[in-house]
């Protein structure tokens, strides 16, 4: 191993960069147990620190700016990275940071044109980003990247090399497995549908990576249905959802439903008001709602993407990256965590 970095001993510690830096700089709150494993794992790999960009970077103030979609009324998943980014300014609370944020809307891609128009990259040292619409996002991390300002995504991947970083799921291979978590157990020859709350073409590169997942498993396992379904419902109110879903369940012998965002619960109301417990749910992440379902049993499977650790990891990289060039790893995927009724325990706090 050649020279030994903060980021190398937070992963032999399997802590966090910043627990690191508060051990080497004496500061913050850190267990005894903790302070000296990560002391023994500094003397062992001889760490010395930069002192010349430690030093600079304590002096100077790093200005960050988060893009990301606003909370709208009940889509509650953009409550959990916020909590992730404050998570990662209480670590890096001795370091002078601050971070404004630039809100768009997840439904209107006029909204987010209108708030990257006037966006202050001379004042920008780098952005944390989750992008919605495609070409309009990879239009501003090219501008990004002119104006020599480094982004880092989380929750979609795009791919363009000027991305410093990803911090996200596999999504591909969450759909696979959630393709596979619905075909254990199930009867040959029935159907399954997939269902879209909110996808369209050039939205959300992540959730058409997860519908490929799940596409391709079917593919290889061809002989299990007899259909394979997309139900793309486009952000339609509550009544025309349970009309589709409704319409689908009666039309077609359906044994599982795939959900590729973390709207699940919604459809998870649907079957608790049919009473069925005959058909096979998976959807991602660990809101109220599904909470509930799942406890209930009307959700069999929650796929956790972490989306609080996306932004913490998300925003302790780019402020390393800025304060000190330590660049991040390119991906920096998080597990694919299956959540059941059983094992939900240790996934709440």
């Amino acid at each position: 191993m050649g020279k030994i970095r903060i980021k190398d001993i937070a992963e032999i510690a399997n802590v966090s960069i910043g627990t690191v830096d508060r051990v080497i700089h004496n500061r913050g709150e850190v267990s005894q147990a903790t302070r000296e494993r990560i002391q023994n794992l500094l003397d062992e790999y001889h760490y010395k620190p930069d002192i010349i960009a430690s030093s600079l970077a304590l002096k100077r103030q790093v200005h960050l700016a988060v893009v990301m979609p606003r909370l709208v009324n009940e889509h509650e998943f953009w409550k959990l990275p916020q909590s992730g980014i404050q998570k990662a300014l209480d670590e890096l609370s001795h370091y002078k940071i601050s971070v404004d944020t630039f809100y768009f809307d997840q439904f209107n891609r006029d909204d987010f044109v209108r708030q990257v128009k006037h966006f202050p990259y001379p004042q920008v040292d780098g952005v944390l980003f989750a992008p919605v619409f495609q070409e309009e996002s990879i239009a501003f991390i090219r501008r990004c990247e002119k104006e020599m300002v480094p982004v880092i995504l989380f929750n979609s991947l795009l791919d363009d090399p000027s991305i410093r970083s990803f911090v996200g799921q596999d999504a591909y291979h969450s759909g696979y497995v959630a393709a596979k978590l619905i075909n254990y157990g199930m009867e040959p020859r029935r159907d399954v549908a997939i269902v879209n709350m909110s996808v369209r073409n050039d939205h959300y590169a992540h959730i058409v990576s997860r519908e490929k997942g799940f596409r391709s498993y079917f593919e290889e396992h061809s002989d299990r249905l007899n259909h394979l379904l997309t139900i793309d419902l486009n952000g339609v109110d509550d009544q025309k959802l349970m009309k589709k879903l409704d319409e689908t369940c009666n039309n077609y012998d359906i044994a599982g439903l795939f959900v590729t965002n973390s709207r699940v619960y919604k459809v998870a109301e649907f079957l608790a008001e049919r009473g069925s417990m005959n058909v096979r749910l998976v959807g991602y992440d660990l809101l109220p709602g599904s909470i509930e379902y799942l406890k209930r049993d009307f959700i069999d499977f929650l796929i956790s993407q972490k989306p609080e650790e996306q932004a913490f990891r998300g925003l302790s990289s780019l402020f390393y990256l800025v304060a000190f060039n330590r660049e991040p790893e390119e991906r920096q995927l998080l597990p694919i965590d299956i959540i059941t009724r059983e094992n939900l325990r240790y996934y709440q706090p």
